[in-house]
């Protein structure tokens, strides 16, 4: 009887040391994926030259149209920020245990670095839903990506790029934005 014990006992310390090393190693494969080197190294980009950017099919150049955190109508053309995600309109986050409209945040703050002034997009390729997906940038040549993910407005969509990686790791290590409480990552949202 008390081998049968004694094998439970330490089947169950074995099943808990997995558990243990499961969680440490999936930690350490966050940490390393979030300080992967990035290809964005600042958030104001270097003026570009007449031609464009490597890989970028258009430049669109014009007065915008914001839609929610991560979209923009420019002269007519949909387009979806290349590498961030951002809260839906209709989405809810918690700050202080109080429920918030983060998605209208998202919007209201792509509007206020707009600040209705004309804005350059380097479009990089179509998705499914016909949308160009761009980098875009202020009249001060800033980069509206990068500027939505550091402000906690917007996470990075690192499923599809890691070009704001860093931006999103400062912006939740100072709880900026979103990341000052709880909030549903924005793809989820979506699937509900």
């Amino acid at each position: 009887m008390n081998d049968i014990v004694n094998f439970h006992r330490l089947r169950k310390k074995k099943w808990l040391k997995d558990v243990v090393i499961t969680i440490l190693v999936a930690s350490v494969t966050g940490l390393f994926l979030a300080f992967l080197p990035l290809t964005e190294k600042y958030e104001k980009a270097p003026r570009q030259s007449n031609s464009d950017p490597v890989g970028v099919s258009d430049t669109i150049t014009g007065k915008a149209t914001v839609t929610d955190g991560d979209s923009v109508v420019v002269n007519g053309t949909v387009i979806r920020l290349q590498g961030i995600d951002a809260p839906e309109i209709d989405q809810t986050c918690w700050k202080k245990s109080q429920e918030y409209q983060c998605g209208m945040a998202a919007k209201a703050y792509l509007e206020h670095i707009i600040n209705n002034q004309a804005i350059t997009c380097h479009i990089y390729e179509t998705d499914t839903y016909g949308r160009e997906v761009a980098k875009c940038f202020n009249d001060a040549n800033i980069d509206l990506n990068a500027q939505m993910v550091s402000s906690g407005n917007a996470i990075a969509y690192l499923y599809f790029s890691h070009d704001y990686a860093r931006q999103q790791a400062d912006a939740k290590k100072n709880k900026k934005g979103i990341w000052a409480g709880h909030f549903i990552e924005p793809y989820l949202f979506r699937r509900r």
